[in-house]
């Protein structure tokens, strides 16, 4: 999982936490989301992030979740769970749980609240999680148009490697590209995962190996073949090939990525409930939009009999 060569692609689906109408948590639909995965070719689920609605859940909830995942992942699935909170002690203490659990990563973005963190603060807690899980890949999780945060994830990870043992990657989640070169390039056996969906082809040809975003919970093996397209110089027909991303991008960017990424993940199953106070369901407006997103989408994605979408 940290070898970063050409010839190795790892690619992750950042999941959706499902809820049941009440908004509680419905962890009885995982069986049916690892299946999904397992059916796309997926290598790792993505646990717990931003699509998983993570500052939304209860540090409970969160904890239940990642045991629900760990249990029924099965053979060939990575799993990935992202533990990263405000407060140390309940990151340090999910972050224990993962472990034990069986995780193959963790992941923690920065605490973002109040004056933003020094690169210094940043490293000084990320290896206070890595303290209580030293068995355990870390993965330092970079999305600022979440967090807000614009330390460099380059310095960051320059500063780390040689603090942190078990720094292992970073999510990177964000459109600068010069940046994701530079974090690249930062740290031996570090492997950066691009977290921009939209942006696939630009970072493969920047020299990706490897991918986290919730967009391949449907569009994994076109995502595959966008790559290859890039690698192999034909670049209209990876753009070809990757509209429906943009396509998807454009209306997430209008109405809430959250709210109808995990709206176009329903329709072809499993479903996941609502999504979670504050981005609750979509306007009608809204609605319409996704459900003119869904005919070029059912071109290269179909519900499958017992709803799991296929490609």
């Amino acid at each position: 999982m940290t070898t970063d060569t050409p010839d190795e692609f790892e690619l992750w689906a950042a999941t959706p936490t499902p809820f049941r109408a009440d908004q509680s948590l419905a962890a009885e639909v995982v069986p049916a989301q690892a299946r999904q995965l397992r059916r796309l070719g997926i290598d790792g689920a993505f646990v717990g992030g931003t699509t998983g609605e993570s500052m939304a859940l209860t540090v409970d909830e969160r904890a239940e979740l990642i045991t629900a995942w760990a249990k029924e992942r099965g053979d060939g699935l990575l799993l990935g769970a992202h533990v990263g909170d405000l407060s140390v002690v309940d990151a340090r203490r999910l972050a224990r749980h993962a472990a034990d659990a069986g995780v193959d990563m963790i992941a923690a973005v920065a605490p973002f609240y109040g004056e933003p963190p020094s690169v210094g603060a940043i490293v000084d807690y990320l290896a206070e999680i890595a303290a209580a899980a030293p068995d355990v890949p870390l993965c330092y999780y970079h999305i600022p148009s979440m967090t807000g945060l614009r330390a460099a994830p380059s310095a960051v990870v320059a500063e780390a490697a040689g603090l942190i043992p078990s720094l292992t990657s970073v999510k990177f989640t964000d459109g600068d590209l010069l940046e994701f070169i530079r974090t690249r390039e930062a740290a031996e056996n570090v492997r950066v995962y691009f977290g921009r969906d939209e942006l696939l082809p630009a970072a493969v040809a920047c020299g990706a190996t490897g991918a986290i975003g919730s967009l391949y919970n449907l569009l994994a093996p076109v995502a595959r073949q966008v790559r290859a397209s890039v690698l192999a110089g034909d670049i209209e027909r990876a753009l070809a090939l990757h509209r429906p991303f943009r396509e998807i991008a454009a209306v997430a960017d209008r109405w809430g990525s959250i709210v109808v990424v995990k709206e176009l993940i329903n329709r072809f199953g499993p479903d996941a409930g609502p999504a979670r106070t504050p981005w609750g369901r979509l306007s009608g407006e809204a609605q319409a939009a996704v459900d003119a997103l869904l005919t070029s989408l059912r071109a290269v994605v179909s519900p499958t009999t017992d709803g799991v979408g296929s490609v």
